[in-house]
């Protein structure tokens, strides 16, 4: 672990294992099995690595370049199976300084062995909840999120949550670095859910706000704000794509480039 990122943390990890520090907070992850993990490692990881989405995109390529600009380094969180940012920074500067972090061990533990094999990049990995991050407060220079704040559990409640913790150990002259997404039309997506004879999941059981309203209620000021894209819900993503296509109702997910900076509270 390089010492840029040791002596941010807040506390020692709970163990180390084949060079990734655990912090704990699993259960707040994804879940993933064999069938995920041979996916990953016959293909998908490949796929993502030299993806060139981000670079592709006019107002994601502006974040790459003010976090190479603008910071040290950067801390991914709930990377995922895409790991964020990260390939798209390293792709552009192989030295840059990142950190790779989520919830669940498994995805950091293949991320890890993969890159051995196949790239020979140097990232740091650390195992910890989006809801309790172990950095110090106002410690945290630049933290990236390419939907991982969106895929936070709870709703609303999840949003808040894990937005006080970026808050809290984000530096004063730090930033956050974010693509996200949010539902075009909840209303379309209820009348969806009725049509499927089916609950509707938890999230559209609330009040629906923007990523805009959640950063600015939860001590964020907006210096960069510009859509990305506009993706429609298909029958490959999961049961609710499918039925839109049964019914033919079109369900969007809108995607927005932000970068934002903490004001004090």
């Amino acid at each position: 672990m390089k010492e840029i990122f040791n002596r941010i943390f807040l506390k020692q990890p709970q163990k180390e294992d084949d060079g990734i520090y655990f912090f704990g907070g699993e259960s707040d992850g994804d879940c993933f099995d064999e069938q995920d993990f041979n996916i990953w490692q016959n293909g998908r990881f490949y796929k993502n690595w030299r993806s060139a989405y981000l670079s592709d995109h006019p107002a994601s390529f502006h974040l790459i370049n003010q976090i190479l600009k603008d910071s040290g380094y950067v801390i991914d969180l709930a990377c995922g199976a895409g790991m964020g940012f990260i390939p798209s920074l390293k792709n552009r500067n192989a030295s840059f300084p990142c950190m790779a972090s989520d919830a669940n061990p498994n995805v950091l533990r293949e991320w890890k062995n993969w890159l051995k094999d196949n790239e020979k990049c140097e990232i740091d990995f650390a195992q910890f909840s989006i809801f309790d991050i172990p950095f110090k407060d106002n410690s945290v220079q630049a933290y990236s999120s390419f939907i991982g704040i969106s895929n936070t559990r709870d709703g609303e409640k999840g949003y808040s949550r894990a937005l006080s913790e970026i808050h809290r150990t984000l530096a004063k002259d730090g930033a956050l670095y974010a693509i996200e997404n949010e539902w075009e039309d909840v209303g379309k997506i209820l009348d969806l859910f009725k049509k499927m004879n089916a609950r509707p999941w938890e999230c559209f059981c609330e009040k629906q706000k923007t990523w805009r309203e959640r950063f600015t209620e939860n001590g964020f000021e907006i210096i960069f704000e510009q859509p990305l894209e506009i993706r429609r819900l298909t029958a490959d993503d999961n049961e609710l794509g499918a039925a839109a296509g049964k019914f033919g109702i079109e369900i969007n997910l809108k995607y927005t480039a932000f970068i934002v900076r903490k004001k004090d509270r």
